[in-house]
C-alpha cells in the first residue's frame, strides 16, 4: 500500500469501536445520543459523521420499530448499542435488511450482538490498514460489516485524492 493511502487511512485506522461498558448505561437524552454516536464515529467517517445521524432520524427507528421506544425520554445502553450499529449498516445496508440482521435470535442478547458487531468491525479496520485478515464472513451481518468498512476506506481514499 502507497504512502498516500496510509495517509487517508490513518485516522479510520484510530477508529475502535467503544467497548459495551463504555457505553452510558444511566439514560441519555436523545441530544446526548447523537452527540455520543457522532464523536464515536468521527475517526472513520469525519465531518461526513454530523448528516448520520439526527433527531429525527432516531425518531424514526422507533417508530419504525427498529429501536425501542425510550423510557421517560431517556435511551438505555441497549438502544445506543442498537443506534450505533444502526449508524454504520445504513451506509450500505436498507433498513428492512438492518432490521433483520439485528434481530435477536433465541437467547441472544443485544450485549452479544454488540461484541460481535465490534469484534467484526475492528477486524475489517485492521485489515484494510494492513494489520491482520479477516475470516471469512459468515451471515449477512458478517457481509454488511465488510461493507461498510470498506465504503469508509473508499471514501478516505477518495477524499485523499481529491486533496492531491
Amino acid at each position: 500500500m502507497n504512502s498516500e493511502m496510509m495517509n487517508a487511512l490513518g485516522a479510520i485506522q484510530r477508529y475502535r469501536p467503544v467497548e459495551w461498558e463504555q457505553i452510558p448505561d444511566l439514560g441519555l437524552y436523545m441530544d446526548q445520543v447523537v452527540t455520543f454516536i457522532t464523536r464515536m464515529y468521527e475517526p472513520l467517517y469525519g465531518e461526513d459523521i454530523h448528516g448520520y445521524l439526527s433527531p429525527s432520524m432516531i425518531n424514526n427507528y422507533v417508530k419504525s420499530k427498529l429501536i425501542p421506544r425510550p423510557t421517560g425520554k431517556k435511551y438505555s445502553r441497549e438502544q445506543i448499542a442498537l443506534l450505533t450499529m444502526i449508524v454504520a449498516l445504513k451506509q450500505t445496508s436498507s433498513m428492512e435488511d438492518i432490521r433483520r440482521m439485528l434481530a435477536l435470535k433465541e437467547s441472544e442478547t443485544v450485549e452479544g450482538l454488540y461484541a460481535a458487531f465490534s469484534r467484526r468491525f475492528t477486524d475489517v479496520i485492521r485489515s484494510m490498514c494492513g494489520e491482520g485478515t479477516v475470516s471469512a464472513p459468515q451471515t449477512a451481518l458478517d457481509f454488511a460489516i465488510l461493507a461498510c468498512g470498506y465504503s469508509a476506506g473508499c471514501a478516505a481514499a477518495l477524499k485523499s485524492e481529491v486533496q492531491q
